[in-house]
Protein backbone atom coordinates (compact mmCIF):
# COMPACT_ATOMS: atom_id res chain seq x y z
CA UNK A 1 0.00 0.00 0.00
CA UNK A 2 0.64 3.49 -1.01
CA UNK A 3 -0.43 7.15 0.64
CA UNK A 4 -1.34 9.26 -1.37
CA UNK A 5 -2.01 13.09 -0.91
CA UNK A 6 -4.63 14.84 -3.19
CA UNK A 7 -6.71 18.49 -2.72
CA UNK A 8 -5.89 17.71 1.14
CA UNK A 9 -7.12 14.41 1.65
CA UNK A 10 -4.60 11.33 1.98
CA UNK A 11 -5.73 7.69 0.88
CA UNK A 12 -4.08 4.61 0.34
CA UNK A 13 -3.73 2.50 -2.89
CA UNK A 14 -3.88 -0.81 -2.77
CA UNK A 15 -0.97 -3.72 -3.98
CA UNK A 16 -0.86 -2.89 -7.93
CA UNK A 17 -3.43 -0.10 -8.31
CA UNK A 18 -3.60 2.89 -10.06
CA UNK A 19 -4.08 6.47 -8.39
CA UNK A 20 -6.64 6.88 -10.55
CA UNK A 21 -8.48 3.66 -9.18
CA UNK A 22 -7.33 4.68 -5.31
CA UNK A 23 -8.74 8.38 -5.94
CA UNK A 24 -12.26 6.80 -7.61
CA UNK A 25 -12.48 4.29 -4.78
CA UNK A 26 -12.22 6.96 -1.94
CA UNK A 27 -14.70 9.31 -3.60
CA UNK A 28 -11.62 11.91 -4.76
CA UNK A 29 -12.57 13.23 -8.52
CA UNK A 30 -10.21 12.95 -11.31
CA UNK A 31 -11.52 13.59 -14.51
CA UNK A 32 -10.91 10.77 -16.43
CA UNK A 33 -11.95 9.10 -19.13
CA UNK A 34 -10.25 6.00 -21.44
CA UNK A 35 -8.48 4.29 -18.57
CA UNK A 36 -5.53 3.86 -21.58
CA UNK A 37 -3.13 6.91 -21.58
CA UNK A 38 -4.53 8.11 -24.64
CA UNK A 39 -6.72 10.82 -23.67
CA UNK A 40 -4.68 12.69 -20.82
CA UNK A 41 -7.52 13.64 -19.11
CA UNK A 42 -6.33 12.63 -15.97
CA UNK A 43 -3.36 14.38 -15.96
CA UNK A 44 -2.09 15.44 -12.40
CA UNK A 45 1.14 17.13 -11.14
CA UNK A 46 3.54 15.62 -8.30
CA UNK A 47 4.81 17.76 -5.74
CA UNK A 48 6.38 15.50 -3.80
CA UNK A 49 7.40 11.59 -4.38
CA UNK A 50 9.00 9.46 -6.63
CA UNK A 51 7.28 9.28 -10.87
CA UNK A 52 7.12 5.82 -12.78
CA UNK A 53 8.18 6.22 -16.04
CA UNK A 54 5.15 4.22 -17.35
CA UNK A 55 3.18 7.18 -15.80
CA UNK A 56 4.34 9.77 -17.83
CA UNK A 57 4.65 7.86 -21.01
CA UNK A 58 2.83 10.00 -24.16
CA UNK A 59 3.50 13.22 -22.08
CA UNK A 60 5.53 16.33 -23.90
CA UNK A 61 9.02 17.08 -22.17
CA UNK A 62 8.28 20.09 -20.77
CA UNK A 63 5.13 18.26 -18.92
CA UNK A 64 7.85 15.32 -17.68
CA UNK A 65 10.04 17.99 -16.45
CA UNK A 66 7.58 19.32 -14.28
CA UNK A 67 6.66 15.48 -12.38
CA UNK A 68 3.06 15.39 -14.55
CA UNK A 69 1.86 12.08 -14.43
CA UNK A 70 -0.97 10.25 -16.10
CA UNK A 71 -3.28 8.81 -13.07
CA UNK A 72 -4.44 5.90 -14.48
CA UNK A 73 -0.90 4.59 -15.87
CA UNK A 74 0.59 5.52 -12.23
CA UNK A 75 1.13 2.51 -9.73
CA UNK A 76 3.01 4.36 -7.31
CA UNK A 77 5.69 2.78 -5.85
CA UNK A 78 5.84 4.64 -2.85
CA UNK A 79 4.26 7.87 -0.88
CA UNK A 80 2.68 10.64 -3.45
CA UNK A 81 1.63 13.99 -2.92
CA UNK A 82 -0.25 15.45 -6.34
CA UNK A 83 -2.09 18.68 -7.32
CA UNK A 84 -4.17 19.23 -9.84
CA UNK A 85 -2.77 20.74 -13.07
CA UNK A 86 -1.49 24.24 -13.32
CA UNK A 87 -3.16 26.47 -16.05
CA UNK A 88 0.60 28.24 -16.86
CA UNK A 89 1.87 24.94 -17.32
CA UNK A 90 0.03 23.74 -20.04
CA UNK A 91 2.15 24.83 -23.30
CA UNK A 92 0.52 23.95 -27.04
CA UNK A 93 2.15 23.85 -30.08
CA UNK A 94 -0.25 26.19 -32.51
CA UNK A 95 0.25 26.32 -36.26
CA UNK A 96 -0.84 29.68 -37.67
CA UNK A 97 -3.00 29.92 -40.92
CA UNK A 98 -4.36 33.43 -40.63
CA UNK A 99 -4.08 36.74 -39.27
CA UNK A 100 -6.10 39.59 -39.83
CA UNK A 101 -6.61 43.13 -37.90
CA UNK A 102 -9.98 43.33 -36.20
CA UNK A 103 -12.29 46.76 -35.05
CA UNK A 104 -10.75 46.79 -31.66
CA UNK A 105 -7.36 47.12 -32.94
CA UNK A 106 -5.90 43.82 -32.14
CA UNK A 107 -6.15 40.35 -34.47
CA UNK A 108 -8.50 38.11 -35.87
CA UNK A 109 -5.77 34.48 -35.33
CA UNK A 110 -7.19 31.30 -37.14
CA UNK A 111 -4.92 28.24 -36.33
CA UNK A 112 -4.49 24.79 -35.58
CA UNK A 113 -3.50 23.43 -32.50
CA UNK A 114 -1.65 19.64 -31.59
CA UNK A 115 -3.76 18.89 -28.94
CA UNK A 116 -7.21 19.38 -28.64
CA UNK A 117 -8.88 21.76 -26.03
CA UNK A 118 -11.77 24.01 -25.95
CA UNK A 119 -11.26 27.58 -26.04
CA UNK A 120 -13.66 29.73 -24.01
CA UNK A 121 -14.61 33.39 -24.21
CA UNK A 122 -13.10 35.41 -21.80
CA UNK A 123 -10.01 33.08 -21.13
CA UNK A 124 -6.67 34.53 -21.41
CA UNK A 125 -3.54 32.58 -23.37
CA UNK A 126 -0.08 33.79 -23.44
CA UNK A 127 2.42 33.65 -26.09
CA UNK A 128 5.45 31.50 -24.96
CA UNK A 129 8.55 33.15 -26.45
CA UNK A 130 12.24 31.74 -26.65
CA UNK A 131 14.21 32.65 -24.04
CA UNK A 132 11.63 34.24 -21.77
CA UNK A 133 11.62 32.93 -18.39
CA UNK A 134 9.53 36.00 -16.92
CA UNK A 135 5.47 34.66 -16.99
CA UNK A 136 4.41 37.99 -16.61
CA UNK A 137 6.09 39.65 -19.38
CA UNK A 138 4.33 36.89 -21.77
CA UNK A 139 2.14 38.59 -24.65
CA UNK A 140 -1.32 37.69 -23.64
CA UNK A 141 -4.58 37.48 -25.37
CA UNK A 142 -8.09 37.49 -24.33
CA UNK A 143 -10.28 35.07 -26.26
CA UNK A 144 -13.28 36.90 -27.25
CA UNK A 145 -14.67 33.56 -28.85
CA UNK A 146 -15.31 29.83 -27.85
CA UNK A 147 -14.00 27.66 -30.06
CA UNK A 148 -15.99 24.52 -31.46
CA UNK A 149 -14.91 20.30 -30.52
CA UNK A 150 -13.09 18.67 -32.94
CA UNK A 151 -12.63 21.41 -35.19
CA UNK A 152 -9.39 24.19 -35.54
CA UNK A 153 -9.65 26.29 -32.92
CA UNK A 154 -10.65 29.84 -33.82
CA UNK A 155 -10.20 32.93 -31.29
CA UNK A 156 -10.11 36.25 -31.24
CA UNK A 157 -6.76 37.43 -29.64
CA UNK A 158 -7.15 41.45 -28.16
CA UNK A 159 -3.26 42.38 -28.30
CA UNK A 160 -2.34 45.63 -26.73
CA UNK A 161 0.87 47.41 -28.67
CA UNK A 162 2.04 46.11 -31.99
CA UNK A 163 1.56 42.61 -32.80
CA UNK A 164 4.52 41.02 -31.95
CA UNK A 165 6.31 38.60 -34.54
CA UNK A 166 5.21 36.32 -36.27
CA UNK A 167 2.18 38.22 -36.31
CA UNK A 168 2.42 41.06 -38.93
CA UNK A 169 2.08 42.76 -40.69
CA UNK A 170 2.50 39.57 -42.56
CA UNK A 171 1.68 36.51 -41.32
CA UNK A 172 4.18 33.65 -41.42
CA UNK A 173 1.45 31.12 -42.67
CA UNK A 174 2.52 27.64 -41.27
CA UNK A 175 4.87 29.38 -38.34
CA UNK A 176 4.55 27.51 -35.09
CA UNK A 177 3.66 29.28 -31.61
CA UNK A 178 3.76 28.12 -28.57
CA UNK A 179 0.81 28.90 -26.71
CA UNK A 180 0.63 28.66 -22.41
CA UNK A 181 -2.87 28.28 -20.84
CA UNK A 182 -5.60 28.56 -21.13
CA UNK A 183 -5.66 30.64 -18.16
CA UNK A 184 -8.59 30.81 -15.49
CA UNK A 185 -10.23 28.25 -16.95
CA UNK A 186 -14.24 28.44 -16.80
CA UNK A 187 -14.70 24.66 -15.34
CA UNK A 188 -18.74 25.11 -16.80
CA UNK A 189 -19.89 22.66 -18.75
CA UNK A 190 -21.61 23.43 -21.72
CA UNK A 191 -23.76 21.99 -23.90
CA UNK A 192 -22.47 21.18 -27.36
CA UNK A 193 -23.91 21.51 -30.35
CA UNK A 194 -27.67 19.96 -31.85
CA UNK A 195 -27.50 16.22 -31.75
CA UNK A 196 -27.21 14.36 -34.97
CA UNK A 197 -30.52 13.48 -36.58
CA UNK A 198 -31.11 10.01 -37.40
CA UNK A 199 -29.32 9.34 -41.20
CA UNK A 200 -30.84 8.69 -44.30
CA UNK A 201 -32.16 4.74 -44.34
CA UNK A 202 -30.67 2.07 -46.55
CA UNK A 203 -33.26 -0.64 -46.06
CA UNK A 204 -31.67 -2.41 -49.33
CA UNK A 205 -28.52 -2.79 -47.79
CA UNK A 206 -29.72 -4.51 -44.61
CA UNK A 207 -32.24 -6.70 -47.27
CA UNK A 208 -28.80 -7.79 -48.85
CA UNK A 209 -27.23 -8.72 -45.63
CA UNK A 210 -27.14 -12.26 -44.13
CA UNK A 211 -27.71 -11.84 -40.67
CA UNK A 212 -25.98 -14.02 -39.35
CA UNK A 213 -23.10 -13.18 -41.08
CA UNK A 214 -23.32 -9.30 -39.55
CA UNK A 215 -23.51 -10.75 -36.32
CA UNK A 216 -20.31 -12.92 -36.95
CA UNK A 217 -18.39 -10.14 -38.04
CA UNK A 218 -19.89 -7.83 -35.22
CA UNK A 219 -18.56 -10.58 -32.43
CA UNK A 220 -15.12 -10.55 -34.54
CA UNK A 221 -15.38 -6.99 -33.98
CA UNK A 222 -15.79 -6.58 -29.97
CA UNK A 223 -13.56 -9.96 -29.96
CA UNK A 224 -10.74 -7.41 -31.23
CA UNK A 225 -12.27 -3.98 -29.19
CA UNK A 226 -12.28 -5.88 -25.53
CA UNK A 227 -8.24 -7.18 -26.24
CA UNK A 228 -7.12 -3.70 -27.67
CA UNK A 229 -5.44 -1.61 -25.35
CA UNK A 230 -6.88 1.96 -26.50
CA UNK A 231 -10.76 1.00 -27.17
CA UNK A 232 -10.95 -1.80 -24.46
CA UNK A 233 -11.22 0.66 -21.27
CA UNK A 234 -14.32 2.72 -22.64
CA UNK A 235 -16.32 -0.69 -22.64
CA UNK A 236 -15.74 -1.47 -19.01
CA UNK A 237 -18.91 -2.63 -17.11
CA UNK A 238 -20.20 -3.62 -20.68
CA UNK A 239 -20.05 -7.49 -21.69
CA UNK A 240 -18.52 -8.12 -24.83
CA UNK A 241 -22.43 -9.86 -25.93
CA UNK A 242 -24.37 -6.45 -24.79
CA UNK A 243 -22.01 -4.72 -26.94
CA UNK A 244 -22.61 -6.70 -29.82
CA UNK A 245 -26.33 -6.52 -29.37
CA UNK A 246 -26.46 -3.11 -28.54
CA UNK A 247 -24.70 -2.53 -32.01
CA UNK A 248 -26.32 -4.75 -34.16
CA UNK A 249 -30.09 -3.54 -33.27
CA UNK A 250 -28.64 -0.16 -33.63
CA UNK A 251 -27.51 -0.58 -36.89
CA UNK A 252 -30.51 -2.50 -38.03
CA UNK A 253 -32.24 0.12 -36.85
CA UNK A 254 -30.73 3.16 -39.03
CA UNK A 255 -30.52 0.88 -42.15
CA UNK A 256 -34.10 -0.35 -41.90
CA UNK A 257 -35.86 2.63 -39.89
CA UNK A 258 -37.66 -0.44 -38.01
CA UNK A 259 -37.33 0.32 -33.97
CA UNK A 260 -35.40 -2.58 -33.06
CA UNK A 261 -33.14 -0.37 -31.08
CA UNK A 262 -34.04 0.41 -27.25
CA UNK A 263 -31.11 2.36 -25.46
CA UNK A 264 -29.48 5.35 -25.72
CA UNK A 265 -28.60 7.25 -29.05
CA UNK A 266 -25.40 7.88 -29.95
CA UNK A 267 -24.14 11.21 -27.86
CA UNK A 268 -25.62 10.03 -24.45
CA UNK A 269 -24.09 7.12 -24.38
CA UNK A 270 -20.95 8.67 -25.33
CA UNK A 271 -21.13 12.19 -23.18
CA UNK A 272 -18.84 11.04 -21.14
CA UNK A 273 -16.41 9.83 -23.33
CA UNK A 274 -12.88 11.91 -24.42
CA UNK A 275 -12.75 10.67 -27.61
CA UNK A 276 -10.49 12.20 -30.24
CA UNK A 277 -10.55 12.15 -34.34
CA UNK A 278 -8.12 9.92 -34.36
CA UNK A 279 -9.30 7.47 -32.07
CA UNK A 280 -12.39 7.41 -34.00
CA UNK A 281 -10.41 7.14 -37.09
CA UNK A 282 -8.37 3.99 -35.27
CA UNK A 283 -11.94 2.30 -34.59
CA UNK A 284 -13.28 3.01 -37.85
CA UNK A 285 -10.06 0.95 -39.24
CA UNK A 286 -10.67 -2.09 -37.39
CA UNK A 287 -14.15 -2.63 -38.07
CA UNK A 288 -13.81 -1.43 -42.51
CA UNK A 289 -10.83 -4.66 -42.15
CA UNK A 290 -13.19 -6.85 -39.97
CA UNK A 291 -16.13 -6.42 -42.37
CA UNK A 292 -13.92 -7.08 -45.25
CA UNK A 293 -12.63 -10.40 -43.65
CA UNK A 294 -16.11 -11.69 -43.22
CA UNK A 295 -17.18 -11.10 -47.03
CA UNK A 296 -18.60 -7.58 -47.04
CA UNK A 297 -17.96 -5.43 -50.41
CA UNK A 298 -15.69 -2.27 -50.42
CA UNK A 299 -19.33 -0.39 -51.46
CA UNK A 300 -21.32 -2.57 -49.02
CA UNK A 301 -18.38 -1.53 -46.23
CA UNK A 302 -18.34 2.14 -47.65
CA UNK A 303 -22.41 2.36 -47.13
CA UNK A 304 -22.25 0.99 -43.04
CA UNK A 305 -19.37 2.85 -42.37
CA UNK A 306 -21.54 6.37 -43.65
CA UNK A 307 -23.58 5.39 -40.97
CA UNK A 308 -21.43 5.24 -38.16
CA UNK A 309 -19.45 8.61 -39.42
CA UNK A 310 -22.95 10.07 -39.15
CA UNK A 311 -22.68 9.94 -36.02
CA UNK A 312 -19.16 11.47 -35.93
CA UNK A 313 -20.19 14.77 -33.99
CA UNK A 314 -21.87 12.99 -31.39
CA UNK A 315 -18.76 11.51 -30.00
CA UNK A 316 -15.71 13.00 -30.95
CA UNK A 317 -15.21 15.63 -28.70
CA UNK A 318 -12.48 17.27 -26.65
CA UNK A 319 -14.11 17.70 -23.19
CA UNK A 320 -17.08 15.72 -21.21
CA UNK A 321 -20.50 16.71 -22.51
CA UNK A 322 -23.63 16.91 -20.03
CA UNK A 323 -26.58 14.28 -20.83
CA UNK A 324 -29.77 15.35 -22.65
CA UNK A 325 -32.95 14.59 -21.34
CA UNK A 326 -35.97 16.20 -22.63
CA UNK A 327 -33.40 18.40 -24.47
CA UNK A 328 -31.80 19.71 -21.39
CA UNK A 329 -28.34 19.12 -19.59
CA UNK A 330 -28.24 16.88 -16.69
CA UNK A 331 -24.72 16.69 -15.13
CA UNK A 332 -23.30 13.71 -14.38
CA UNK A 333 -19.85 14.16 -13.06
CA UNK A 334 -18.29 13.82 -9.42
CA UNK A 335 -19.94 11.56 -6.23
CA UNK A 336 -22.60 11.52 -4.77
CA UNK A 337 -24.50 9.14 -1.64
CA UNK A 338 -27.38 7.51 -1.66
CA UNK A 339 -29.11 4.70 0.99
CA UNK A 340 -29.23 1.32 -0.94
CA UNK A 341 -33.05 -0.05 -1.85
CA UNK A 342 -31.08 -3.66 -1.93
CA UNK A 343 -28.12 -5.51 -1.58
CA UNK A 344 -25.38 -5.00 -3.56
CA UNK A 345 -21.36 -5.54 -4.42
CA UNK A 346 -18.83 -2.87 -3.64
CA UNK A 347 -17.63 -2.09 -7.41
CA UNK A 348 -13.72 -2.02 -5.93
CA UNK A 349 -13.32 -4.81 -3.46
CA UNK A 350 -16.52 -7.29 -4.16
CA UNK A 351 -17.85 -6.94 -0.78
CA UNK A 352 -21.54 -7.59 0.36
CA UNK A 353 -23.06 -4.01 1.12
CA UNK A 354 -26.62 -4.64 2.82
CA UNK A 355 -29.69 -2.76 1.55
CA UNK A 356 -30.36 0.30 3.82
CA UNK A 357 -26.70 0.95 3.98
CA UNK A 358 -25.37 4.70 3.34
CA UNK A 359 -22.43 4.64 0.21
CA UNK A 360 -20.73 6.84 -1.72
CA UNK A 361 -21.19 6.76 -5.84
CA UNK A 362 -19.88 8.17 -8.71
CA UNK A 363 -22.73 9.73 -10.42
CA UNK A 364 -21.25 9.19 -14.35
CA UNK A 365 -19.76 5.30 -13.93
CA UNK A 366 -22.50 4.75 -11.11
CA UNK A 367 -19.84 2.35 -9.03
CA UNK A 368 -20.06 1.79 -5.34
CA UNK A 369 -17.53 1.78 -3.21
CA UNK A 370 -18.59 0.22 0.56
CA UNK A 371 -17.43 2.09 3.58
CA UNK A 372 -13.58 0.28 3.83
CA UNK A 373 -12.32 1.69 0.49
CA UNK A 374 -14.03 4.73 1.38
CA UNK A 375 -12.21 4.89 3.62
Amino acid sequence: MSAITLDGRSLQSLLDETVLSACLRAGVDVPHSCKSGVCHTCLLSCVAGSVPARAQRGLPEHLKDRDYLLACQCVPQGPLALQRPQPQDMITACTLLAALPHSQGGLTIEFESSREWQLRRGQVLCWVREGQTDLEHEPRWTVLRDSQPGCSDYARWALSGPPPAPFGPVVQFGATVLVRGPLEPDARLEAPRTECPAPEPDAALWAGFDERLIRRALEDFYAQVYADAQLAPYFEGVTQARAVDKQFSFMKQCLTGEKVYFGNRPRNAHHGMIISDALFDYRQDLMRRTLARHGLSADHIARWQRIEEHFRGDIVKAAAWPRLVDGQPVHHEGFARETLSADTLCDHCQAPIAAGTSVLYHRRTGKVSCAACEG
